[in-house]
């Protein structure tokens, strides 16, 4: 997954780049355009690993909730 996390990432940057000016474009510097990709990289991936930390709360539940009425129907 984080292969298409970069790929996003670097299509970001792209598109951004595409609504500057050359003189922009030189003017911001090929660092920079580097270094925003990261930090777009680093927002997607805090943003899926919030996502997967809320599904695997909802699995624990899912599971308890399950046990819970396994040993109900024991009884």
């Amino acid at each position: 997954m984080a292969q298409k996390q970069t790929q996003h990432a670097r299509d970001v940057v792209n598109a951004f780049k595409e609504k500057l000016s050359r003189s922009g474009i030189d003017h911001v510097g090929q660092k920079h355009f580097d270094e925003l990709q990261l930090l777009i990289e680093s927002a997607i991936d805090a943003a899926v690993f919030l996502e997967l930390d809320r599904v695997a709360d909802q699995m624990e539940n899912l599971a308890e909730t399950i046990r819970n009425t396994a040993e109900q129907f024991d009884d």
